[in-house]
């Protein structure tokens, strides 16, 4: 195959990827980035002292897949729970900005707004154009269990409207039993990116785990066995578990599973968010019918796209394109 040959099928799969409509089902968290300068050491305390000159809002966790589909020409609705208070409203507009439809969006007046504060120092050693993360601040709450069966509710109501459903869990209380009943019973699709108990997730479509999680899954270190035979105790159709820097694991139950090589980023700045772009790949990718090999190969692209910016990011066709290029 000639290097226009390839060029050409890394366009069409990419193409693939759009024009699709997944439901985003998740815990809800506004990203905010404090940035200042550290021009003295504290007198009160042996801390340096930043001086604020910017602070920007992302909207985070589950609304970072959300957007990744967005960006990829697909679209993206969420279904979560915010409070009715400052933070809230900051994390709607944050969605409507992304294009996200909020349809799904609780705002329950019990439920306090979840946030992540980093705060970055700006210098001119390391870090993307000088900006190093030196603290997070989490503000973070579950929300409530009346809250959590409403959004039960949500995906009852709204799941049929879309090609997949898309199960974020950062184990904030929105994924419980009746969420994963209720997107089971629109005989969608499921993908799930999950940071709790996995083997609530049988039987889904995709799974999408870090290496982290796949270990205390297992009780063991040993990936590729312990992967297959997690496969096929849960009885899943497609296995991912990413290895971070060394890529990812795909067991689809085709022979052995394939090691996808990470794409080398040229300069790793913040690996914030590149869970979500991910999954939310790996998702298009079921949608679009690719090999699921692949879609993780499209994703370990999309990867090394959002690992150069800060924060929540995302990746567009014409990134994505240049990186498998770059691959």
């Amino acid at each position: 195959m000639s290097p226009s040959d390839i060029a050409q099928a890394d366009v069409d799969d990419v193409r693939r990827l759009a024009g699709r409509q997944v439901l985003v089902v998740g815990d809800l968290v506004l990203d905010e980035y404090v940035t200042g300068r550290m021009t003295r050491i504290s007198r009160e305390a042996p801390v340096p002292i930043v001086e604020v000159f910017d602070k920007e809002d992302r909207a985070g966790s589950a609304a970072s897949p959300a957007a990744n589909v967005i960006a990829l020409g697909s679209k993206a609705s969420v279904v979560g729970v915010v409070g009715c208070d400052p933070a809230g409203a900051r994390l709607e507009q944050q969605l409507r900005q992304r294009g996200i439809d909020d349809r799904g969006l609780l705002r329950w007046p019990s439920a306090k707004t979840s946030t992540k504060t980093r705060i970055l120092a700006q210098g001119f050693t390391g870090g993307l154009h000088g900006r190093q993360q030196v603290m997070r601040l989490d503000d973070c709450s579950p929300v409530p269990a009346e809250a959590s069966r409403a959004c039960a509710e949500c995906v009852s109501r709204l799941a049929s409207e879309f090609d997949a459903v898309l199960l974020s869990d950062y184990r904030g209380g929105v994924i419980d039993e009746a969420s994963i009943t209720a997107a089971r019973a629109s005989g969608r699709p499921i993908a799930v990116d999950s940071q709790g108990d996995l083997r609530r997730f049988h039987s889904v479509n995709l799974l999408k785990i870090n290496q982290a999680e796949a270990r205390a899954a297992l009780g063991r270190q040993d990936m590729r066995a312990g992967g297959a035979e997690l496969r096929r105790e849960l009885r899943i159709d497609l296995l991912v578990i990413t290895l971070g820097a060394d890529g990812m694991l795909v067991f689809d139950g085709h022979g052995e599973p394939a090691l996808v090589p990470a794409v080398r980023a040229t300069e790793v700045f913040d690996v914030t968010g590149a869970g979500d772009t991910v999954i939310g790949v790996l998702t298009l990718g079921l949608i679009a019918g690719l090999n699921p090999r692949r879609t993780a190969q499209l994703a370990s692209a999309a990867a090394s796209v959002v690992v150069r910016r800060l924060g929540v990011a995302v990746a567009t066709p014409d990134e994505l394109i240049e990186a498998l290029g770059n691959a």
